[in-house]
């Protein structure tokens, strides 16, 4: 007989769906029948599976060492490798922010993905996987269960905080914040350098959105008016809510620094909208004025935008570096936001 003690992890599943993932690879009507026959039990009472797990149960499973050997071999050779911290040069504990025993928050590099995009390129999310595995938070038994990831994007390009989770209790609070309509959820601000004398300023909702599955390319137009003709197959438009704030204008490079809040968290929103107003991100590959980066010498500069501010709904303020690329630009960017955020 074996008996597994309920964790955190663990803990807010149903019984069911502990026993299918320990035996990943046999049929679910073999953990039913188990069930019906006692011979799966919890807190060493008959159970139909629909439980819910806290932590601390105790799951007993009435099988030889052998039977569960032979049960558990294509679970046990299911897993892929966990990833070495070494293999992530780019990866240190600087880029924590900020760390609970449920979640983190990591200053993502320009230039690293947040999540795999069906290649073999690195990512964030598995360089969590590696950091968690280094101090013994997880393991392979452990992400059997539940595997810790990201639980927001950023482009590529965009540098600045991802908030990833380290336990199930985490992943569903993260998901609460970013999802919340009734006062809970996270602000999200970001710094940006913008092409133009830039003077918007206040609540911007009135925007329609969709992408394109194929190229990766956002459109928007004003609620209400002529939808472009490209995006006509692409699907119902969805609003988009971004508040912009200016914070500096440099005058001989003809820039303006811009402080932008999202409401919602539509992919490139900010890069797309900033381009509709004609004011295009410095250093955009995508949406940007590739002719004013080149006369800025911003070409080799990447995109100066950066998810540079959280705020938690219980006021705990999470800030990532700011580059040094917008730094050039604009060496007070942290006092100028601040200050507009202050007041």
């Amino acid at each position: 007989m074996k008996e597994i003690t309920v964790s955190k992890n663990e803990a807010g599943l149903k019984l069911k769906k502990l026993c299918f993932l320990y035996f990943k690879g046999v049929p679910d009507s073999f953990t039913y029948k188990m069930l019906r026959k006692k011979i799966i039990q919890l807190n060493r009472k008959k159970a139909t599976g629909n439980e819910i797990l806290v932590e601390g149960d105790k799951v007993q499973l009435f099988f030889s060492d052998e039977t569960l050997k032979n049960l558990r071999k294509e679970a046990e050779t299911f897993d892929e490798e966990i990833p070495a911290l070494s293999d992530f040069p780019w990866f240190s504990e600087d880029l924590i922010l900020y760390e609970n025993e449920d979640m983190l928050f990591i200053d993502k590099p320009s230039g690293i993905l947040s999540q795999r995009s069906g290649t073999n390129e690195q990512s964030l999310n598995e360089a969590v996987i590696a950091y968690l595995a280094d101090k013994c938070i997880v393991n392979r038994e452990s992400l059997q269960v539940f595997r810790p990831s990201v639980c927001n994007r950023l482009d590529r390009n965009t540098s600045g905080i991802i908030s990833a989770s380290k336990t199930r209790k985490g992943a569903r609070e993260l998901t609460e914040y970013y999802n919340s309509t009734d006062g809970k959820s996270i602000g999200k601000y970001y710094l940006t350098v913008v092409h133009g004398h830039c003077t918007l300023k206040g609540h911007f909702d009135r925007l329609d959105y969709v992408k394109s599955k194929t190229d990766n390319t956002a459109y928007v137009w004003m609620r209400g008016g002529k939808r472009p003709q490209e995006t006509l197959g692409f699907g119902k438009p969805e609003p988009i809510y971004t508040e912009l704030y200016p914070l500096a204008y440099d005058k001989n490079k003809d820039i303006s620094l811009m402080l932008c809040r999202l409401h919602t968290g539509r992919s490139h929103q900010i890069r797309v909208t900033m381009k509709h107003y004609g004011y295009h991100v410095v250093g955009d590959p995508k949406y940007g004025n590739p002719v004013r980066d080149h006369f800025l010498n911003a070409t080799e500069m990447g995109q100066l935008l950066v998810a540079w501010l959280l705020v938690l709904p219980d006021g705990t303020r999470i800030r990532a570096n700011i580059p040094k690329e917008i730094l050039g630009f604009f060496p007070k960017a942290a006092e100028l936001a601040e200050t507009k955020l202050n007041n």
